[in-house]
């Protein structure tokens, strides 16, 4: 058992389970939203704007594991333990109908063009490999390993990782709780730190792949090829170190005391306004895209600059009244940020079927009908919401709406 008692029992823990319950954060939702504007409005050539800049994945990640890792001290601390059933059970009911949903309309979408145009999609004979590495969480290291064999569902590499960090830290985290020890904690969090070190270490050194991705280097020379550089650098490079610096923000933010001293304001406020400002800076640098980009995700300065995702987390978690909380906590924002997985999942289904328009169209036109592709991708994510998460994650609720419109 792991209890506050106990906690308090146990002098000079590194970990405390007790502090104020997590609660909503609207910044939060607000970010969520514009990363997955961001992402949509990339994906269907609207905007080049995120071409080689990885900063709002990696406030993702920070943000995913700090919420996580802060729901599971807060049930420790309310509960005494963390049911890990309980916690998967969640997870599936959030994450796999909507996820499966779209895999199996996808399936069929693909089986439809082979038997219709076998000739034109001669190229994806590999094409099961997608869903099939979805379907299991695996996408990011089937990537890293064929990467010449995926492309259109791309994108659920970082869902992968999410769910392959969701089934090893709540295990290792509960345990580490339930043994009451500094020892214990003090490995968790060396071991943390460690693993993060080692992957900032890897991004840095394979520099030199990235700056060759295009004279001819034999990680990237053919894509099929799977050479160690290409492999290394392609499982480093979908950062589940990130997520495991969001899980050391919940434990900081768990030693500091609240109310917040007004030299923590300062401190937590200046620090933040420091990320943001380098947070701005990353973006606006990789706008125009590759190469410099590239240079920059792999440097030092951005590497290091990771570590300000930190104060911004805990601003917005700490400090939810500053004026850059309430501008990215816009109420359209948050609408999309609430809506954030719907929209990721389906939206590649809905680029799919607009791909022939918008590839057919060149400049302002293309652009226009990538808008119009982007709309409809978060419609479809709206009603993924709407009639298949809601469904699955509050079925009581739906129940009870069907009783009530039929009395």
């Amino acid at each position: 058992m792991v209890s506050g008692r106990g906690d308090r029992a146990v002098a000079g823990r590194l970990i405390s389970v007790e502090g104020p319950r997590l609660g909503h954060v609207p910044s939060f939702d607000g970010l969520r939203g514009i990363f997955i504007i961001q992402v949509v409005l990339y994906h269907s050539e609207v905007t080049l704007f995120l071409e080689g800049s990885p900063i709002l994945i990696d406030w993702f990640f920070v943000a995913s594991g700090f919420l996580i890792t802060t729901l599971l001290l807060d049930e420790a601390n309310r509960t005494g333990d963390i049911a890990l059933r309980r916690f998967w059970g969640r997870r599936i009911r959030r994450l796999f109908p909507a996820m499966y949903s779209m895999i199996a309309v996808f399936s069929v979408l693909m089986l439809a063009a082979r038997l219709i145009a076998p000739a034109e999609t001669e190229d994806a004979a590999m094409w099961w490999l997608e869903p099939l590495s979805a379907s299991f969480y695996s996408y990011n290291l089937v990537a890293a390993f064929f990467p010449g064999t995926m492309g259109i569902l791309g994108y659920m590499w970082s869902l992968a990782v999410e769910e392959q960090f969701y089934l090893g830290w709540p295990p290792l985290f509960r345990r580490v709780l339930r043994r009451r020890s500094r020892r214990s904690d003090a490995w968790l969090i060396g071991g943390a730190l460690v693993f993060i070190a080692v992957f900032f270490t890897l991004r840095f050194s394979l520099q030199s792949v990235i700056e060759a991705s295009s004279s001819g280097h034999p990680a990237y020379a053919d894509e099929d090829a799977i050479t160690w550089q290409g492999v290394v650098y392609r499982i480093a490079s979908s950062r589940p170190d990130v997520i495991v610096l969001g899980c050391l923000t919940a434990v900081l933010a768990r030693r500091i005391p609240r109310p917040l001293s007004e030299r923590a304001h300062k401190v937590i406020g200046g620090l933040a306004l420091l990320g943001w400002a380098w947070f701005a800076m990353v973006i606006i640098a990789c706008a125009p895209g590759p190469p410099g980009a590239f240079a920059l995700f792999g440097g030092p300065v951005y590497q290091i600059g990771l570590l300000l995702l930190v104060p911004i987390v805990l601003d917005g978690y700490l400090r939810q009244d500053t004026w850059y909380s309430r501008l990215v906590s816009w109420s359209p924002m948050r609408w999309l940020g609430v809506r954030i997985y719907g929209i990721y999942v389906w939206h590649g289904i809905v680029l799919l079927l607009c791909a022939p328009a918008i590839l057919a169209a060149s400049g302002l036109e293309r652009r226009l009908i990538g808008l119009v592709a982007s709309v409809l991708a978060i419609g479809v994510g709206s009603l993924s919401f709407r009639f298949i998460e809601q469904r699955f994650l509050h079925p009581r609720s739906v129940t009870m709406a069907k009783a009530k419109e039929a009395a």
